[in-house]
């Protein structure tokens, strides 16, 4: 199970929600949902209790209230990786629509894998209402050597420039570590850059040179 992942829990599992108490309007939306058959998405994981992390962002009839639900192993039913890109195209104008296809096959042609998460994924799990006109819309990407990265980062660069929206999310090497795909463009190959790694566990600073080389070669072509 890797952050972003869309975990399915079994129906009437036990779960917490810290800060929202057993029985509130909050606790009892997050009830519903899980008994709906609906996933929530991981998050990073502590080590604390041996218990698992795990998000859910709620409609806006919730005025898409973010809760934390911490679940025992024993209550997953499956875990999917994120949604693929043409699962979340019917939610889309036409036009962006369009931008996030060509980016799908230019990163799929590549070998690298490109998924949705954020409003746009919880839109499609749910059925329900999470985005406006001006709404990101969230990727990651998973890429396995330096060809992939570099093809993803100007793949994700030239959809930017096609969409009305504003292009989030990360782009993510085979550890786990994943920075803001837009950071990493900023960058360059300015090798020393302290770059913001998200990885399984707590956030980091790392320069560009360590986050690259913990799986890729950092070669900048000439």
């Amino acid at each position: 199970m890797r952050r972003h992942d869309r975990v399915y829990l079994q129906p009437g599992a036990a779960f917490e929600t810290p800060c929202v108490e057993a029985g509130s309007p909050l606790w009892l939306a997050a009830r519903q949902w899980i008994d709906q058959g609906r996933p929530l998405v991981a998050a990073r994981q502590s080590a604390a209790d041996g218990r698992l992390l795990l998000g859910l962002s709620l409609p806006l009839t919730h005025d898409r209230k973010r809760l934390s639900i911490h679940v025992d192993r024993s209550s997953i039913a499956a875990v999917h990786s994120p949604l693929a890109v043409g699962q979340c195209l019917s939610r889309l104008p036409a036009a962006a629509g369009d931008a996030l296809r060509l980016l799908d096959d230019e990163i799929a042609g590549s070998g690298a894998r490109l998924g949705i998460f954020g409003s746009l994924a919880w839109e499609v799990v749910s059925g329900e209402a999470y985005r406006h006109a001006g709404s990101d819309i969230d990727v990651i990407c998973d890429v396995v050597d330096r060809r992939q990265y570099e093809i993803a980062l100007a793949a994700l660069a030239r959809a930017q420039s096609r969409l009305a929206c504003r292009l989030d999310g990360e782009l993510r090497l085979p550890d786990g570590n994943a920075v803001a795909w837009q950071e990493l463009a900023q960058a360059g190959c300015s090798a020393e850059k302290k770059m913001l790694v998200k990885g399984e566990a707590a956030p980091a600073l790392m320069p560009l040179s360590e986050f690259l080389n913990s799986c890729l070669s950092l070669e900048c072509a000439a």
